[in-house]
């Protein structure tokens, strides 16, 4: 039997929204506002190694959507679509889809017992932190530990494992002298955002090689979001299978949370999708890349 969870609303990309003081309470002119803007973007939705390759022609006004005012400052909000667009232009990794970490810490002494108070204290600047990293943790997210326990006064070993899409590793570190939590605290938002990286997006190589001689057939990008059991996730996938407009359905990655699918249609034409989902209890948003199912 099919999900019917009910109509679901798309919920806005947060880490498009750039709130911006005015110092003094003095406004910049606009076209600076956006300016200081798109770097504090960049931060969220570019993977780190990337950063250094970013191009300087990109200009800001072109991937603006809206102004918001507020006391003492403003809202920049950019377009995703346009954004998406340019950085898949200029063939920059990023990230597209919000990563979701239910973030644990577990801090352990030489002596094996948990250091609770520390624990806290490092998982409220992991939150204070988030959304200038561009994740987003919260409780009903996949689960991600960092876990730092400590060897002897100079030696740690780091460990991370969980259900995200980082692979679970273990490394011994060294502490260096002076006040090792700011070492820690460090080493905790690399993690994080390495988990975050994990998600960049790539255009699916399947997309240029499935049926390549017929030029009526189309290609899209399915991104579900959804919690879902493994029964649930199989009727769905089927259903979609046998419509009769599907030539193939071959998936690109699959959680219980979230699926991604290189779709193939027997004609040009995508128009009936958003139809199809709504049909059971879901919406389909169309981007760049095909679809955004919710």
């Amino acid at each position: 039997m099919l999900l019917n969870l009910g109509f679901a609303q798309a919920q806005e990309d947060p880490r498009f929204n750039i709130s911006i003081n005015f110092e003094d309470g003095k406004a910049a002119s606009l076209r600076e506002q956006v300016k200081q803007a798109l770097p504090i973007l960049w931060n969220r939705i570019i993977t780190q190694q990337a950063r250094q390759a970013m191009p300087r022609n990109i200009k800001a006004m072109a991937l603006l959507r809206r102004v918001r005012p507020e006391q003492g400052g403003s809202i920049i909000q950019f377009s995703p679509e346009r954004v998406w667009a340019r950085l898949e232009q200029e063939h920059i990794p990023h990230i597209r889809t919000l990563p979701s970490f239910n973030l644990r810490i577990e801090l352990i002494n030489a002596f094996g017992s948990s250091m609770q108070g520390s624990e806290n204290e490092m998982l409220a600047y992991a939150h204070e932190q988030s959304d200038a990293l561009g994740v987003q943790l919260k409780a009903n997210a996949p689960l991600l530990v960092i876990r730092i326990q400590w060897l002897d006064d100079i030696q740690v070993q780091l460990s991370v494992r969980g259900q995200s899409r980082l692979s679970e590793f273990s490394e011994t570190r060294n502490l260096d002298m002076g006040e090792p939590f700011v070492q820690l605290k460090n080493w905790v938002i690399q993690t994080m955002l390495r988990a975050r990286d994990a998600y960049a997006w790539h255009k699916p190589a399947a997309t240029d090689t499935i049926n390549p001689d017929s030029n009526l057939t189309l290609n899209l990008h399915l991104l579900i979001e959804q919690e879902a059991s493994l029964a649930e996730q199989i009727a769905l996938e089927t259903a979609l299978k046998s419509d009769p407009r599907i030539q193939s359905m071959l998936p690109s990655y699959l959680n219980y949370r979230s699926r991604e699918y290189i779709i193939q249609l027997k004609q040009n034409d995508d128009s009936w999708i958003a139809d199809w989902f709504a049909q059971r209890g879901m919406l389909a948003t169309p981007n760049a890349q095909g679809w955004l199912i919710q």
